[in-house]
């Protein structure tokens, strides 16, 4: 319902789905457990749950983390960029290029070998993807990634990750990676239906 991690500096608050009250017991028990690991941490706020939140339910919640000595990285949420804010790359991505997004992002053409992406929700690559992917980067546990060719160095989903073996055959279908039992899996694209999830499919 509520993930806690550190990133770039920041402590990041990701909130699943539950309602204002949920959010707010959870938060006290976790900072009142110990105060001093989140004092004079600068906090964001991210994750789908914001979205179902009233504007003052959301200022309620970060005034408790004032309360307990943290400081508001985004004092001012904005709930509909929160929720979505899809990056579309209409080129390849080169080599040594990093590239993030609050939302998914789709790329119309191929991630080059050492180049890096990573998305707060899925990451979706009309071409050939041979580079590091993180998708799912605050926490959000239900994102894939897919391509018309998979052979990254390194697929990250949330808080888990895995690398191509060194016997690794690639393969010129579309395949999915996704989370199931905190193990990365990869399946073939076959069907419609397998990409249900996505808004932007």
């Amino acid at each position: 319902m509520i993930d806690i991690k550190g990133f770039n500096g920041n402590l990041v608050i990701v909130f699943g789905r539950g309602s204002f009250n949920e959010f707010a017991t959870i938060l006290h028990k976790k900072f009142s457990d110990n105060p001093d690991l989140f004092r004079g941490s600068k906090v964001l706020f991210r994750g789908e749950g914001l979205s179902s939140l009233q504007h003052d339910e959301i200022i309620e919640l970060q005034k408790l983390c004032l309360n307990y000595g943290m400081m508001l990285n985004n004092t001012m949420v904005n709930v509909e960029k929160t929720h979505k804010q899809d990056l579309f790359i209409y080129r390849n991505v080169r080599s040594g290029q990093k590239i993030r997004s609050e939302g998914s992002i789709v790329v119309w053409g191929d991630v080059h070998e050492s180049a890096e992406i990573s998305a707060a929700d899925d990451i979706i690559v009309l071409g050939k993807l041979e580079g590091v992917v993180h998708a799912g980067c605050y926490g959000n546990r239900d994102s894939i990634v897919f391509a018309l060719t998979l052979a990254p160095g390194q697929i990250r989903i949330a808080d888990c990750f895995s690398r191509a073996p060194s016997d690794y055959q690639k393969r010129s279908v579309p395949e999915i990676a996704y989370l199931e039992n905190d193990t990365i899996c990869i399946t073939e694209y076959s069907s419609r239906q397998k990409l249900a999830r996505l808004n932007i499919i």
